[in-house]
């Protein structure tokens, strides 16, 4: 329940500036995946740290004001400032990082990310500035790029038009463990934005893809929630296939949406719901994404 309460404080509600939240009480948890690699979680996305004689590499950065913090654990496990920041994609619960480390890291990310860092983006119904220019990333790729640091061969592989156009998956090959970034919400509903060119059937293609190229050995770490595997990623995409078929065998049977929401999906996806994006406002989300698609269909 804590879980689900911080995933719905800190990414959903940005009724205050960043610099009035109060991160006093926070910390930074980890677990180990190997001996080099960790997930970390502290007050806003998760973090993968790969840490060795290399130097530090992250996997997003949290908020600004966590950057002691996370230094302080990075320090606990044998590691210090990073080196290497990857931006999964411009939100800032997973950026916020850049503009303390970016004085001494090299950030890398995909051409949208650092594009969107860079102008005012609204997000959740609030106008975010530009980033500092300190926190811009300073290596970016449109496609894929290759990365071999502490002992790891590391993809970093762009999955446009998920949960935002710049998401970012990174692989890190020997350590057999996958960072997702938000096309990942571990057992919760998935989220994309629209306005940030986000699309529910990117997230469906970039999910079956990513599926093919890990194994039931892979460990991944989400951008939101617990630490997961194959077999909860491979449900979660098949809860996402079911709800749409769900949805859109309804809006063929000219069902309005309230109809639908009432109807329900298949039980056994219940769990997915959570404090944010409850099950009647998944089918909603849905339905807004679908409903211009079988009005095309139909004509």
């Amino acid at each position: 329940m804590k879980n689900i309460f911080l995933v719905m404080l800190i990414i959903f509600s940005f009724t205050t500036s960043f610099a009035e939240d109060d991160f006093t009480n926070e910390v930074v948890k980890s677990t180990a995946l190997t001996q080099s690699l960790f997930m970390l979680e502290g007050a806003g996305g998760n973090i993968t740290a790969l840490i060795g004689e290399d130097g530090v590499l992250l996997v997003d950065d949290d908020f600004a004001q966590m950057a002691d913090k996370l230094v302080t654990k990075l320090k606990e496990l044998g590691g210090g400032v990073p080196r290497y920041i990857i931006n999964t994609h411009f939100h800032y619960d997973h950026t916020g990082g850049n503009q303390v480390f970016g004085k001494t890291a090299t950030i890398i990310a995909t051409t949208e990310v650092r594009a969107r860092l860079m102008s005012e983006q609204t997000l959740w119904k609030k106008q975010h500035p530009a980033i500092p220019v300190i926190g811009f990333p300073s290596l970016t790729f449109d496609q894929s790029l290759s990365l071999h640091t502490n002992n790891q061969d590391i993809r970093i592989v762009h999955f446009a038009h998920g949960h935002t156009d710049g998401d970012t998956v990174v692989f890190f090959n020997q350590g057999k463990v996958v960072s997702m970034g938000d096309l990942y919400f571990s057992g919760m509903y998935p989220i994309f934005h629209p306005e940030h060119k986000g699309r529910l059937d990117g997230v469906v293609k970039n999910l079956k893809l990513i599926l093919n190229q890990i194994s039931s050995e892979t460990q991944i770490v989400p951008g939101h929630g617990p630490l997961s595997n194959k077999a909860e990623l491979q449900k979660y995409y098949e809860m996402i296939l079911d709800s749409i078929k769900t949805v859109r065998q309804g809006i063929k049977k000219g069902l309005i949406l309230k109809q639908i929401q009432n109807k329900g999906i298949n039980k056994k996806w219940e769990s997915f719901s959570h404090g944010y994006l409850t099950t009647e406002k998944w089918i909603a989300l849905i339905y807004s994404d679908l409903f211009p698609v079988i009005i095309s269909e139909a004509s």
